[in-house]
């Protein structure tokens, strides 16, 4: 059982991860545009980039790090733990 939750978990993580990551490339991409287009169509870009598209993203990003997590302790890992049997 726990093999399969630490699995499901660095699946999670893994997938959520690298669309949280791409996203951000893409609100970069649009802010860039944003600014070159200027005016009233780039300030339309650009807050919908932040008031829509962004928060998708950080959701994502959120979900990705519960995966995580869901795979660290599944794994009884802890990191950030000092071990002297190590």
């Amino acid at each position: 059982m726990r093999e399969k939750l630490e699995g499901l978990g660095e699946t999670i993580f893994s997938i959520f991860i690298i669309i949280a990551i791409g996203g951000g490339g893409i609100i970069f991409l649009m802010f860039l545009i944003a600014i070159i287009l200027g005016g009233e169509t780039g300030n339309a870009m650009a807050l919908l980039a932040k008031d829509t598209i962004m928060p998708i993203f950080i959701r994502l990003g959120a979900i990705a790090m519960a995966g995580g997590l869901l795979k660290l302790y599944a794994a009884d890992k802890h990191e950030l733990i000092l071990d002297d049997n190590e």
